[in-house]
């Protein structure tokens, strides 16, 4: 529940501090006062979007914080928070606008968060109700979703959507299947030519690098030759060739080597090196040998490269090796292509058998809905009922369509009203009077308040419209909910505000040609009952109006809860 609230600078509040208590709460005032202000300030603090107009007047910086009592929700807001909460979440937004720009910061525990995140937060905290969510009752769109909160029904929504996207996907795949098929016969033709072009070169895996390194060693080979041949002579058959002088060194230091001690390793190194030149020109008269000199293969080597570089760019490849893994692709789909009325046929199977689980989840979702919307009817007809509209029908019509199922399933769904005996039951939309609407959303947010189980609900003069006995049945209603919510209520009622636990009072003064809201609790019976008289009347010293609050205040006294 919502413990502390703290509002600096937003519109005609200066600075303002509030503890709030359990139970119902109200708050009055003279239209203007500041009272909505309030909820302004929860909206903004939960994500909500902020603009410099809303900042005082003189003012260029805003603050706002608040405490909020986990409860029970604990857990959920740290999962969503990715920490621990504590027993009391701290949320706190400052805003500044300059020249330069707006500079928003929102802080949740104390560490800086999206407004995206504050808003899922909101979702756990609190539920506001307002005359805007009207508008939301009334879209059809929204039916089911409310429905579906009422009947708990979560696995089975989930059952629901996962046979849905089965579905779809395996639909997907065969119409995907049926429209190759249908082009079946060019795409054979396609693939065959491409195919047996690609096949025709006849490619060796990593052929492509073997013909360049063949292409440059026969177009030098006059160099390789030349090169080779001329060591060849250096080493072995000129004069003074390298192997005939190291032969001759070694003959010389033999024969002093029985003098000189030292001489013989040396021998040994040098008969080493001269079996190694041997060898040396063994290997190069090899290579010399090996040389060809055939210009007709090189040519036909340069043929082959440019047939291969010429489908590299066909395919856009950048090697000869992805030309074999393509003929590899279009083979393997020339063999889907040749058995597809098969796996078309098996592809049907599959999702007859997906619609067919898809249809059962469906109709069991649209059971659960319908043994909830005999429930809902029921629990809305009785707290209509408490809001003196004994009479008055509420009901959730269903219409399931076998062909038409989808992510929520195969119901249509909307909410039907009849105020009156003998009138026949009709969409929301018809419903004209304000009153009506009212207390219509009163008795949704009653009977729903368990199925979303948030610890605060604010109601932001939804009491538009009503008054007298009906507004005092729903003071008792909104007292009721109470007990179990923490329930914050701005209403110009005073037989709702007479019902309250903790009473608060917004007031705004003039001074300097400035506005300043403020916020006020009172403490005594005497000022609620002058509060209330000036409700009623307008005057808070009417006689008349003070009975009548004294009044007001000892039937509130009565059982909390007691429905008239």
């Amino acid at each position: 529940m919502l413990n502390y609230l703290s509002v600096q600078n937003l519109a005609i509040i200066d600075k303002l501090e509030l503890e709030l208590d359990s139970g119902l709460t109200v708050i009055t005032g003279e239209t203007g006062a500041g009272k909505s202000m309030l909820l302004h300030a929860v909206i903004l603090l939960l994500g909500g979007r902020l603009t410099e107009a809303m900042i005082r007047t003189g003012a260029d910086t805003l603050a706002l914080e608040s405490a909020w009592s986990p409860g029970p929700l604990g857990r959920q807001l740290e999962i969503l928070l990715g920490e621990e909460v504590g027993e009391e979440l701290l949320i706190r937004r400052t805003a500044r606008f300059t020249e330069k720009g707006k500079r928003d910061r929102l802080h949740i525990a104390g560490n800086l968060q999206t407004q995206g995140t504050a808003s899922k937060l909101a979702g756990l905290l609190v539920n506001i109700a307002s005359q805007h969510e009207y508008v939301s009752l009334l879209r059809k769109a929204e039916h089911i979703r409310i429905l579906d909160h009422f009947a708990g029904h979560s696995e089975l929504l989930e059952k629901m959507a996962g046979a849905w996207r089965h579905h779809e996907e395996l639909s997907g795949q065969l119409r995907d299947m049926q429209q190759l098929f249908e082009q079946r016969e060019t795409r054979v033709e396609e693939l065959r030519g491409l195919a047996d072009e690609l096949a025709g070169l006849e490619l060796k895996e990593g052929e492509e690098d073997e013909i360049l390194s063949d292409i440059a060693r026969l177009s030098h080979a006059a160099d390789i030759v030349q090169a080779v041949e001329a060591a060849i002579h250096v080493l072995y058959e000129e004069d003074r060739a390298v192997v005939s002088s190291l032969s001759l060194v070694e003959k010389q230091l033999a024969g002093i080597s029985q003098y000189e001690g030292r001489v013989e390793p040396v021998l040994e190194r040098l008969s080493g090196a001269a079996a190694e030149m041997e060898d040396v020109t063994s290997e190069l008269r090899d290579i010399l040998s090996r040389v060809d000199l055939d210009p007709a293969w090189l040519d036909h080597l340069q043929e082959r490269l440019s047939k291969v570089q010429k489908l590299k760019r066909k395919h856009q490849a950048d090697h000869s090796d992805q030309l074999l893994a393509l003929l590899h692709q279009f083979n393997s789909e020339l063999a889907r292509l040749d058995t597809m009325e098969l796996d078309i046929r098996q592809k049907k199977a599959e999702c007859l058998s997906a619609r067919q689980e898809m249809s059962n989840c469906a109709q069991k979702l649209s059971k659960s809905r319908l043994k909830a919307a005999r429930q809902l009817a029921s629990q809305l007809g009785s707290t209509l009922s408490s809001l003196e509209m004994k009479k008055a029908r509420l009901e959730a019509s269903l219409e399931f369509d076998e062909d038409a199922i989808a992510l929520t399933g195969g119901d249509h769904v909307e909410f039907v009203f009849s105020a009156n005996p003998g009138e026949s039951l009709k969409p929301m939309q018809k419903i004209a009077s304000g009153g009506e609407l009212s207390r219509v959303l009163l008795a949704f947010k009653a009977v729903l308040a368990d199925a979303y189980p948030v610890p605060t609900y604010i109601f932001d003069e939804i009491d538009s419209g009503i008054g007298g006995k009906t507004a005092l049945a729903a003071g008792k209603l909104l007292s009721q909910l109470a007990k179990n919510h923490q329930v914050i209520c701005i209403t110009h009622t005073a037989q709702i505000a007479a019902f309250a636990d903790q009473h608060l009072v917004a007031d705004k003064q003039d001074s300097g040609g400035t506005t300043t809201a403020s916020i006020k609790t009172l403490r005594t019976e005497e000022e609620r009952v002058a509060e209330l008289a000036r409700m009623l009347s307008g005057l808070d010293d009417s006689k008349t109006a003070l009975s009548h609050a004294r009044e007001l205040l000892l039937e509130a006294r009565g059982p909390r809860g007691a429905l008239l």
